[in-house]
Parts: C-alpha cells; sequence; structure tokens
C-alpha cells in the first residue's frame, strides 16, 4: 500500500512490506513492536472499513503496570549526523492531548534509535483506567508522522497474560545490537494460558523374549489459546514468538509448533488463533 504525503513542504513515501511498515524519510516502525502503528494518512484498523466484512473495533489492552514501549528508527543520511526531535503524544478518546514525551535517542551503526517509555501508573497526569491514543511526531519538522488505534487501559484485564521478550540481534524492524541498555518489549495478549500435553518419543529394541527400551524423551507444552484479535495483532504475536527469548510466568518458552488461526466467519474481521509452545528448560531424555 503505497501513500504520498506533502505537508509542510515535507514529502515522504510510506508503504508496508513484509513485517515492517516503512515511513520513508522519517521512521521506520517494525511491526514486531508491542503498539501497531499506522502511517498518519493511513486508515487505522479501527478506522476501515472493508466491503462485505463487519466493523469491529479494537482496543489493545494494557494494565495500569505494563512499561509499554515504543521504538522506532531513522537512517542517518548526513555528515556529521544530525537527528531530528521526535516525541509519542499520549491522547484521550476524543482527540484531546494528556501529555507529550520526548522520544531518546542513540546512534547505532547507520540508523538514529528512538525510543521511549510509558508506564501509565507512573506517570502524570494518571492514564490508568481509561482509553488513550499513542502518536508519533516529528518536532523539528513539526509533522505528525504515525499514530496507534486506542488503547485500554486498566488496573487488570482479565484472560490476558503478558508476554516480555527481546533478542540478541536485530530482528524483525527492532534493534537490540549494540543498543545500550538492550530493550526488553512487553506485550499483553488476551489469551488463556493453561492447558497442557507432554509430547514424547520412545526407541526401543525387541529381543527374543522381552522389549528393551533404548531411550526415550519428553517434554512440556503449554496452549496459547488467543482470543479474537485482528489480523495484525496475530501477525505481531507470530513475530514475537519468533524471538530467541520470550518468557510467560517466569519461564522461558520456544515455539515449535504451528500458530493456527480459526477460520471461523468469513464476514468477523476478528479471529481466534492457538499454537503450542515448548517450556525451553524442559527436555528430559533418558539413553540407555
Amino acid at each position: 500500500m503505497y501513500h504520498r504525503i506533502v505537508k509542510n513542504t515535507y514529502i515522504a513515501l510510506l508503504f508496508r512490506q513484509g513485517s515492517y511498515t516503512y515511513i520513508l524519510l522519517l521512521m521506520v516502525l517494525s511491526d514486531a513492536q508491542p503498539v501497531q502503528f499506522w502511517p498518519d494518512e493511513c486508515d487505522t484498523f479501527n478506522q476501515h472499513d472493508a466491503s462485505g466484512v463487519h466493523h469491529r473495533c479494537f482496543c489493545q489492552p494494557f494494565n495500569c503496570d505494563d512499561e509499554i514501549i515504543v521504538q522506532g528508527t531513522v537512517s542517518v543520511d548526513s555528515s556529521p549526523p544530525v537527528s531530528d526531535d521526535y516525541s509519542v503524544t499520549v491522547k484521550d478518546e476524543n482527540g484531546g492531548t494528556l501529555l507529550n514525551l520526548p522520544m531518546d535517542v542513540i546512534e547505532v551503526g547507520d540508523k538514529f534509535v528512538y525510543s521511549s517509555s510509558i508506564i501509565p501508573s507512573a506517570i502524570s497526569p494518571d492514564i490508568c483506567d481509561r482509553l488513550i491514543q499513542l502518536t508519533i511526531a516529528n518536532y523539528t519538522t513539526v509533522t505528525q508522522i504515525a499514530k496507534s488505534d486506542c488503547l485500554d487501559i486498566r488496573s487488570e484485564h482479565l484472560n490476558t497474560i503478558l508476554v516480555s521478550y527481546y533478542n540478541h540481534r536485530n530482528f524483525a524492524g527492532l534493534v537490540y545490537e549494540n543498543a545500550s541498555p538492550q530493550p526488553e518489549f512487553y506485550l499483553r495478549m488476551p489469551a488463556i494460558f493453561y492447558h497442557q500435553k507432554f509430547p514424547e518419543e520412545d526407541e526401543t529394541m525387541e529381543l527374543s523374549s522381552s522389549l528393551v527400551a533404548l531411550n526415550g524423551t519428553i517434554r512440556r507444552q503449554r496452549l496459547l489459546d488467543v482470543d479474537y484479535v485482528p489480523y495484525y495483532f496475530h501477525e505481531k504475536i507470530k513475530l514475537i514468538l519468533k524471538h530467541q527469548f520470550v518468557s510467560i510466568y517466569n519461564k522461558e518458552w520456544v515455539k515449535q509448533e504451528a500458530y493456527e488461526i480459526a477460520e471461523g466467519d468469513r464476514r468477523w474481521p476478528i479471529k481466534k488463533a492457538k499454537c503450542w509452545i515448548s517450556e525451553k528448560e524442559f527436555v528430559h531424555r533418558n539413553v540407555l
């Protein structure tokens, strides 16, 4: 999807490819970060009305004590390198500005990496138990470049789980290498994480009058049962599960099986999904 923007004589070509949303000459925002952003001139999921599909809004859940991290990158194209001033604006459900948070910037290789951290219960004014929206603006060019859909901030969201994740290497547009401190992201997803199974493999040898166990392996898996969410959120979860370090309930998990989105009614824009994921430190093997 391509859009050409002309604002304050500043021109940018916007497009989406793979797991990245590119805003050329402005900022690259990864779809793997917790909050989904759309270019300012594009419709968000909640704003888009697709023919033949029921319209349904989705407000991404966060608890008041969750840390919401926003990261974006801009290519270094000047010598000496000169960074612009970017900020994250928190708006209420009516579009009014609650506060502006300047984004920190570091230079990593050929990129400026901008980031901002928001803990709703720790900032002023308090933004708990309300709907908010995040926007990103370039204050140097006085240009709003990206926006989120509504975020539902509550003291506690029932039937949700908090996932933390990071990588040793840069992945899916997120910068981890040489970033100090190394970022760790947090996503709260509407899901139940309870049911278990224990996949096992056994190899035996048949003797003349008995069987001998040669080796056996057992693993522990738990079902990630994701509630009704939009496709972009399913994509976000799949990108997160590809990370090297994924933690839920203080345990590390590894994806070994397919993430399956239920088909359901073709007119319904949000879908459920299931995926069995394996506990990283639980593999028991017995070899003769």
